[in-house]
């Protein structure tokens, strides 16, 4: 029989929002699963993977946490404290609304977003190897690679007649072949820099502890260090993995244009000169200010994806 656990919700907290944006507003993505109403993770645990569920309760204000099966009260409690951190709950949103209300062009974009958590991976591992895969690619080609990815590596696991798939974990990873991580579309390089990333971190060089101690620069730092890890993907990892608050990958090309387009007419930004418009408008709060922008982006790129669906066209 299935164990759950209802759980008050901070606010203001938009579970629909939060949900969706985790899952690219697409229903699924890798580890995630949003589908009608229930937001199912794999995550790893005891050695293996269970599925955890999360529902809002009848009026709101609260979540059913669960955990699919005979798990046991030891699985739920680890299942409820994953689900709070994976979707903020202990995000503090007012300072950031506080400054979304001196800034017209964001508040008109994104005011319909008001209770959006900034959602996180279930590990550094996770958070690096998906920014891995989207260096220097299209959105909707990194999908398609993650989802092989997951498929591939991932251990699948039944829940609710459903098969979810946990993200790949590190030892499946370093054991694969470079043929094999080829073989769900991943560049020479890239296979190589997340096999790499598997081994630094079963050698604890990557290890979620070691990087939870150092703060903002000293992480970049020992990051930027490993095959394939830029600034750009070292403040990914630390926004998604870690929820660090003032994180502002203006390396991220999805997030030069959109704020291009909303800020400066469509005109090019240098690196240099995005992050320090991100710095001077939203700092302290500056991940949430890209949380924002890309539920802005996520949500206008699915609705596109879905008007060409419609008409017969390929999809995003």
């Amino acid at each position: 029989m299935a164990a759950s656990r209802v759980v008050p919700l901070p606010q203001p907290f938009d579970f629909d929002l939060t949900a969706g944006h985790q899952t690219y507003y697409r229903g699924a993505a890798g580890a995630d699963l949003y589908d009608g109403g229930v937001y199912y993770r794999t995550l790893h645990y005891g050695g293996g993977a269970l599925v955890a569920t999360a529902r809002e309760t009848e009026g709101g204000g609260a979540l059913e946490i669960g955990v699919p099966g005979d798990a046991g009260a030891e699985a739920l409690d680890y299942a409820v404290r994953a689900m709070r951190r994976m979707l903020g709950f202990d995000t503090d949103l007012q300072g950031f609304y506080d400054k979304l209300s001196g800034d017209a062009v964001l508040s008109a974009a994104v005011g319909h977003l008001r209770g959006l958590r900034p959602t996180l991976t279930e590990s550094v591992f996770e958070a690096l190897v998906t920014a891995v895969m989207g260096q220097q690619i299209s959105g909707a080609v990194a999908r398609a690679v993650r989802e092989a990815f997951v498929g591939a590596f991932g251990t699948p696991v039944e829940a609710e007649g459903r098969t979810l798939y946990a993200f790949p974990t590190p030892e499946t990873v370093a054991a694969a072949s470079h043929e094999e991580l080829r073989a769900v579309k991943l560049s020479n390089r890239k296979a190589e820099y997340i096999h790499d990333i598997a081994l630094k971190t079963l050698d604890g060089t990557l290890a979620d502890e070691r990087l939870s101690a150092l703060d903002d620069d000293e992480a970049i730092a020992h990051m930027v260090a490993c095959r394939g890890v830029g600034r750009w993907t070292a403040e990914w990892m630390l926004m998604r993995a870690l929820g660090r608050e003032d994180m502002f990958p203006a390396g991220d090309l999805a997030l030069n244009r959109v704020v291009s387009e909303m800020y400066f007419d469509g005109a090019p930004l240098t690196e240099r000169e995005l992050a320090d418009f991100g710095r001077e408008r939203w700092s302290p709060h500056q991940s949430l200010a890209v949380t924002y922008l890309f539920s802005h982006l996520r949500q206008t790129r699915a609705a596109a994806g879905r008007a060409k669906s419609a008409t017969g066209d390929a999809p995003l």
